[in-house]
């Protein structure tokens, strides 16, 4: 027997017979996530039943069953933890899965629950429920992080020294990869590259056997090269900003090797600090001044497009520069591309990218970029806010992207035009999949209408390939709605709402795995 018969019939067995004893199971079941329940709290439980205060529901709950239960009451509670303690973490969904196989509990079964039935009951299970950055999960990070870790509580300490040492290796290299750290990290090497991948603020590349890795943030020196390099040029090759970038960090000493300049090109398509548009390269963060010495190598560069070595070192020299600080700044600068093509006696020096103009910065900013802009702002303080659900800060900012000074607009799943009240804000995949700089690209979201569209899209009972809607998770029993769907299947969807990253579609595998589980 599972976990929900066993705890029924210990209820039956036990709560006296009375007008409310159906009530008062069902309270029971809900607390301990049963029933689809959300994560269980006493005042929800107190709402959804109409039933007083939390302290009514923390009493009604003691006197129907905490004060009866033993480890013996519900047999399949020990099997749970067998199961949990086998390993010292796990993947939430993984888990779920796992007790699920075994007929342990049902999919409607809500894990934060459990645990709390496994520790009410005395059952020392030693794990608990922890976010990406090994913070205790709470109801809100629940529904906004990608994945959620079970980790065994005596291993925490550990996990966390060995993660912080992860982050902290792509800030002097600017691309990390974790294989570097793999002796270290030993039994958690997997664990520690789940919870990078599963970091909002991670950018990851697995090739073969290869983990790179970055945190989008200032502390890191891609970063910090941008922050310089955007000061004096307006825009740049994606190429040959990573060439040269590459070719600056040679210039560094380091335990690690550097990454190649294909997967820091890779990296700058996609950072959130960086707009793609036209093959052209254009910063959005904050930038930084230059030192003296690099000042001066721009000015050189304000009256010619390139020049040979001997030409920079006289120019550098008449500054005053020694050759040693004036080899470091030319030959491994982020600011200066270096052509090798015809060999180190001919190398040909220029300026990394077009010059930043006169204009005003927010002149020629088209809508798309206006309002990247806007959103990736937010990074300073974070995407999520806790309110009675959760609020999403840039919500408000991806609605006026698709609606202001709109009254109407056309659905992207049905293609017909509805009025904007009667249209979502509808994420291309679910939100907690998106990284920071998926979130706050206003192509993430498309208008989809609450007459249909919006349910079977979420439902992935259709999903969209390429620009065609393809049939998803079959829907039994349903005549209407499968006629619904029908006309919908082998409808091309309207190019402008397949702006931005394809990926940001889920793939039909993935989709139909998702919701079949």
């Amino acid at each position: 027997m599972g976990i929900e018969t066993e705890l029924v019939d210990f209820l039956e067995s036990t709560v006296k017979d009375g007008a409310n004893k159906a009530r008062d199971m069902e309270i029971v079941k809900f607390y301990y996530g049963l029933n689809e329940s959300p994560w269980p709290t006493l005042e929800e439980t107190a709402s959804r039943f109409g039933v007083g205060t939390r302290e009514r529901i923390r009493q009604l709950i003691n006197s129907k069953f905490r004060d009866n239960v033993s480890k013996r009451s519900i047999p399949s509670l020990k099997n749970v933890v067998d199961v949990l303690q086998s390993r010292d973490y796990w993947v939430a969904s993984e888990f779920e899965e796992e007790i699920c196989n075994a007929e342990l509990i049902d999919r409607e079964s809500h894990l934060k629950g459990i645990l709390n039935l496994i520790n009410d009951v005395n059952l020392d299970c030693g794990f608990d429920i922890f976010t990406p950055d090994l913070k205790l999960a709470s109801r809100s990070t629940l529904a906004t992080s990608k994945n959620i870790f079970l980790i065994r509580e005596s291993r925490v300490k550990v996990i966390e020294k060995l993660f912080k040492k992860a982050q902290g290796l792509p800030g002097r290299c600017g691309i990390a990869k974790l294989n570097y750290l793999e002796e270290e990290l030993g039994e958690y090497y997997s664990l520690v590259s789940l919870l990078i991948e599963s970091s909002p603020m991670s950018w990851v590349r697995v090739i073969g056997d290869d983990f790179w890795y970055i945190f989008e943030n200032r502390d890191n020196t891609v970063i910090n090269y941008c922050e310089k390099v955007f000061s004096v040029i307006e825009h740049c090759d994606p190429a040959r900003l990573a060439v040269t970038f590459r070719n600056a960090l040679d210039g560094r000493t380091y335990k690690y090797p550097y990454p190649p300049s294909e997967i820091i090109e890779e990296y700058l398509r996609s950072s959130v600090y960086l707009v793609n548009t036209d093959s052209r390269l254009k910063f959005i963060g904050e930038t930084t001044s230059l030192n003296e010495i690099e000042a001066d190598l721009i000015s050189f560069f304000d009256s010619r497009r390139s020049a040979s070595f001997p030409e920079l070192r006289a120019f550098l020299s008449q500054k005053g520069y020694g050759n040693p600080h004036i080899l470091k700044t030319t030959n491994f600068s982020p600011l200066v591309y270096v052509d090798k093509t015809k060999g180190r006696k001919h190398y040909l020096y220029s300026l990394l990218g077009h010059p930043v103009s006169e204009r005003d910065d927010s002149s020629g900013i088209d809508t798309y970029e206006f309002y990247l802009r806007r959103l990736r702002a937010l990074l300073d303080v974070g995407t999520d806010e806790t309110r009675e659900k959760i609020a999403r800060k840039e919500q408000h900012i991806l609605q006026e992207w698709l609606f202001k000074d709109k009254t109407h607009e056309d659905c992207a799943i049905c293609g017909k035009e509805f009025s904007i009240k009667t249209l979502v804000t509808a994420h291309k995949k679910p939100r907690a999949d998106c990284n920071d700089a998926e979130r706050l690209d206003p192509y993430i979201v498309m208008p989809v209408c609450v007459m249909g569209c919006d349910y079977l899209y979420e439902d992935m009972y259709i999903y969209i390939d390429g620009a065609e809607i393809k049939r998803g998770v079959s829907l039994s029993n349903a005549s209407a709605e499968s006629g619904f769907i029908e006309d919908l299947v082998g409808r091309v969807v309207d190019s402008k709402w397949l702006l931005g990253n394809r990926s940001y579609f889920r793939s039909p595998n993935k989709a139909l795995q998702r919701t079949s589980r």
